[in-house]
């Protein structure tokens, strides 16, 4: 009897587990908070508030900062750090069925698994967690019971909002040299499905990439492997209005954050009309509205060459990024292999 792709069990993993379904179906995951480790957390708060519209944030027990961008207590979390990049990626769970269920899967698969201390839960304002490391060595912690802020969320930047709910806040995309072995774990181990493959080439450089669901959202985790030293590239938060997307970019315009990409579009069946720009920490944000959600079960990988129908220019500062990325790459490759 053929398999069936959409349902079959993960492997390791028992065929009964409850709450979770095959390759993105509907997983029970969405991308609930990101975590950063900062070197100048005062420009980053100011980048919050002037450039991302996000009220004051809230203080946690280890010294980070949560900032709202909905009715949760937290989505972006800011900690003082020498990286100035990515500290942990936030999954949640919809529920304790769907949690119980992955920590049963991880322990079938032996995949170590750390056990979120009292004082961690606290500062992730989360009931449950437990935290892994991707196949490069990134923390993604996986979370239920988000704690809801006590009055709603307003910002004077996005009238509308942001488009949040159960699927969680806007996306995530990481810089990889390892795309199988990543897209291995996030679709085998974590359930996530892939949306799109990215083949393109900017200039000289040659880009690949993977799109990755967990609900209809078109993707909530990207890899890219491009020559990048980040671990990320950029996050997106995605508006209600593209009228706030509008008025976003000319906020960052006015007040001189660097601009990476100029308005443009995504081509079909994303569809996200935005721009991106310069966070303090050098990686990359972007603002966006209009995105298109997909029906994840039974979803067949589109294979794209293009990124944009239209816009999303680079400007000079980041084609001369990618250049000195490209060169200290090559030198770095060149090393090695003397070596």
């Amino acid at each position: 009897m053929p398999v069936d792709p959409v349902n079959a069990p993960f492997p390791g993993s028992p065929a009964s587990a409850p709450g979770i379904a095959g390759n993105g179906a509907g997983c029970g995951l969405a991308l609930g908070y990101l975590v950063f480790a900062v070197r100048k957390p005062s420009r980053w708060e100011r980048f919050c508030h002037d450039m991302l519209g996000l009220p004051e944030p809230v203080s946690n027990p280890d010294g980070s900062h949560g900032y709202r961008m909905d009715g949760a207590m937290q989505r972006l979390i800011v900690a003082e750090g020498a990286e100035d990049d990515l500290a942990a990626l936030g999954l949640v769970c919809e529920d304790d069925t769907v949690f119980d269920a992955l920590a049963a899967r991880l322990r079938g698969m032996h995949i170590p698994v750390e056990e979120g201390s009292p004082p961690l839960r606290a500062s992730r304002r989360v009931q449950r967690l437990m935290a892994i490391r991707d196949p490069d060595g990134n923390a993604v912690e996986l979370a239920v019971g988000m704690e809801a802020a006590p009055v709603p969320f307003v910002s004077g930047a996005f009238s509308s909002g942001f488009h949040t709910g159960r699927l969680g806040m806007g996306h995530a995309v990481l810089v990889s040299h390892r795309l199988e072995a990543m897209e291995a774990f996030y679709t085998g181990v974590l359930g996530f499905g892939v949306s799109e493959r990215l083949a393109t080439k900017v200039g000289p450089m040659d880009i690949r990439g993977i799109f990755l669901h967990c609900n209809e959202r078109h993707h909530s985790v990207a890899i890219f492997d491009m020559p990048l030293q980040k671990r990320m590239q950029h996050f997106m938060l995605q508006a209600e209005d593209v009228c706030d997307v509008g008025m976003a970019f000319e906020r960052a315009k006015l007040a001189k954050v660097p601009i990476s990409l100029n308005m443009g579009q995504h081509p079909h069946p994303d569809g996200t009309i935005s721009f991106y720009g310069v966070t303090p920490s050098g990686f990359d944000f972007e603002i966006g509205a209009g995105c298109k959600e997909i029906e994840p079960r039974g979803w067949q990988p589109l294979h794209t060459t293009v990124t944009s129908s239209w816009g999303h220019k680079p400007s000079l500062r980041l084609q001369m990024k990618m250049a000195a990325s490209m060169l200290a790459s090559a030198v770095k490759g060149g090393s090695r292999a003397k070596q």
